[in-house]
């Protein structure tokens, strides 16, 4: 009976705290400012097109053509165009 009653404790106890705790927070994510799918930078940040998440990034489209085309692309290749926008995306280093 004593360990029946320091189960429903634990379960209680752990159950309070992850009411407290709340929801998780949402994973942040990078913006890529140069679209995948033409490789050209977007002047105008409020993009064309619905932004798409793509690992731990939202990659934003020069038009509302783009995102179609990005979807109809396999995870892999999805992947090839995020690398090659982020890498233009990212100013080099100097020095």
């Amino acid at each position: 009976m004593k360990k029946l009653v320091a189960l429903f404790t634990i379960a209680a106890t752990l159950t309070s705290i992850a009411a407290f705790a709340g929801p998780p927070a949402k994973a942040k994510t990078t913006d890529v400012w140069t679209c995948p799918v033409t490789g050209e930078k977007i002047a105008d940040h409020k993009g064309a097109g619905k932004p798409e998440v793509v690992g731990k990034y939202t990659v934003h489209f020069c038009c509302g053509g783009c995102d179609t085309t990005f979807a109809k692309l396999s995870a892999k290749e999805k992947a090839a165009k995020v690398a090659a926008a982020v890498k233009k995306d990212t100013p080099a280093k100097k020095g």
